[in-house]
């Protein structure tokens, strides 16, 4: 929020001075300052019609502060709640697999855990881009559906994923976890 104040801070000292060296006027310092000569005003109208387009897009900046904000928010929510989530996905693998249980089981519990990273990794991309890929905030939403419906999956069963319901009660009870966990990380990722 900070830097927000800094770009308008900056776009108006900006604007103020080009428009001083343009047609003259006071400094902030109280000094008078004459208009530009003849010889440089093509110079400064080129500028001019730099800076208004710069002018526009700071303005689209500022207008969408507080999605902005939010989105560096929810991300920032998600990174803070994705060590947790792998690690209990991790969890919930390794049991699986001491437990002796089958290959579908296994395979959907390592399934969360990858899932856990591309979901990280989805998020983080919409702030590290110059311009926000609508297919990544779809893989986003669909990978975050997916660990939803392998999570349920395994701990109630699925016909469609040919998954038994958990009876284990210590692996049932780390995906209730790893479920109680998720339901955090879910609505950071609805807020994206």
């Amino acid at each position: 929020p900070e830097a927000f104040k800094q770009v308008d801070a900056s776009r108006s000292a900006f604007a103020a001075i080009l428009d001083r060296l343009v047609k003259g006027g006071q400094t902030a310092a109280g000094d008078a300052v004459p208009p530009s000569p003849d010889r440089v005003l093509p110079t400064l109208e080129a500028l001019q019609k730099e800076w208004e387009k710069s002018d526009r897009n700071v303005g689209i900046l500022l207008r969408e502060q507080k999605n902005l904000v939010g989105l560096g928010a929810a991300v920032a929510q998600v990174n803070g709640a994705n060590p947790q989530l792998l690690d209990l996905a991790e969890q919930v693998q390794a049991l699986k697999l001491q437990s002796g249980a089958g290959t579908r089981e296994i395979s959907a519990a390592g399934h969360l855990v990858m899932l856990t990273q591309r979901m990280a990794k989805n998020a983080n991309a919409l702030l590290s881009g110059e311009t926000i890929d609508p297919e990544v905030s779809f893989l986003l939403g669909k990978d975050t559906n997916e660990f939803r419906t392998t999570l349920t999956a395994l701990q109630q069963g699925s016909a469609a994923l040919r998954l038994a319901a958990e009876k284990d009660p210590d692996a049932l009870a780390k995906l209730d976890e790893l479920g109680a966990a998720f339901k955090g990380y879910q609505e950071s990722v609805a807020s994206i």
